[in-house]
């Protein structure tokens, strides 16, 4: 038996140090921004899960958030999709765009799901994201040079005088 200050036989890890975290400033991490997700958001699906998103007002990095309800299963089932889901996340973050806000609703099929597909769909979800956010933004834009004085910004009315 070796003594606990000996070095442990511990293969290296594939992933780089930048991208080896999933730091709360990436995270949606209480109620209010949840909330803000769900009313403000748009709705992607696959059948893993549902993918609620929005472009934020800040410029902030991409914030991910999760949820799995008890109709997924026990307390272990439960934790065991958040785990999954955590990882995937956290390997394709790099894909989330700056100033997207994501909420990924665990569907019970994620249950007997083998990693690629999870992997694949998160993948898929982020790119769908960031592909709604460019279409958004320039049709905003689009929008504002179409209109003499109209705000940029989708969802801003013009006070009347």
């Amino acid at each position: 038996m070796s003594s606990p200050s000996a070095p442990r036989d511990r293969p290296a890890e594939a992933v780089s140090p930048g991208s080896a975290s999933f730091p709360k400033s990436r995270r949606l991490r209480n109620r209010a921004e949840f909330q803000c997700v769900y009313r403000d958001g748009a709705r992607w699906t696959s059948p893993l899960f549902a993918a609620i998103f929005r472009q934020a007002e800040t410029g902030e990095p991409g914030k991910t958030g999760l949820a799995v309800s008890r109709a997924i299963g026990n307390a272990v089932v439960r934790n065991r999709v958040k785990r999954r889901l955590r990882e995937a996340v956290r390997r394709n973050l790099a894909a989330l765009a700056d100033g997207c806000e994501i909420v990924l609703q665990a569907r019970r099929r994620i249950v007997d799901s083998d990693w690629p597909a999870i992997e694949a769909d998160v993948r898929r979800a982020f790119e769908q994201a960031t592909r709604v956010r460019a279409r958004r933004r320039a049709s905003a834009e689009a929008g504002a040079a179409a209109r003499p004085g109209a705000s940029a910004r989708p969802g801003q009315r013009r006070q009347k005088r």
